[in-house]
């Protein structure tokens, strides 16, 4: 009797691995990320880039663990999968606001220098 507990838990355990559900929602949600970092600029923005690509890599990497039936696995594949999207997409977010910045401040500077001293300016 006591040897066949630990024949029990081991077959639990494999069991429970064998069932454990698809990651499809962190799939979809991964993808999106990585899709909307895209739209977002991250191919130019080199830091963002890298980690667009990275997010890319682990997406396929889960994919393949998903067909070898290895659903936990690939899940906290995904959730690598999602951080690296969201931070490739934070980073191109930012490079995109500081592109706003820059050229704001030039059309300011151009708007200072087109003012001539003692002209009133109205909004």
């Amino acid at each position: 009797m006591l040897r066949s507990i630990p024949a029990l838990a081991t077959l639990g355990l494999l069991a429970g691995c064998a069932s454990y559900p698809a990651p499809v929602q962190r799939m979809a949600d991964a993808q999106s990320t990585t899709t909307a970092a895209e739209q977002s600029g991250a191919p130019e923005v080199p830091q963002a880039e890298l980690h667009l690509q990275l997010a890319k890599e682990e997406i396929n990497h889960a994919r393949a663990l998903m067909m070898d039936k290895e659903n936990e696995r690939a899940a906290y594949m995904l959730l690598r999968a999602r951080a690296d999207a969201d931070l490739s997409l934070a980073e191109a977010t930012a490079e995109n606001v500081r592109v706003a910045a820059r050229k704001a401040q030039g059309d300011i500077a151009e708007l200072r220098k087109s003012i001539q001293p003692g002209q009133e300016v109205t909004p």
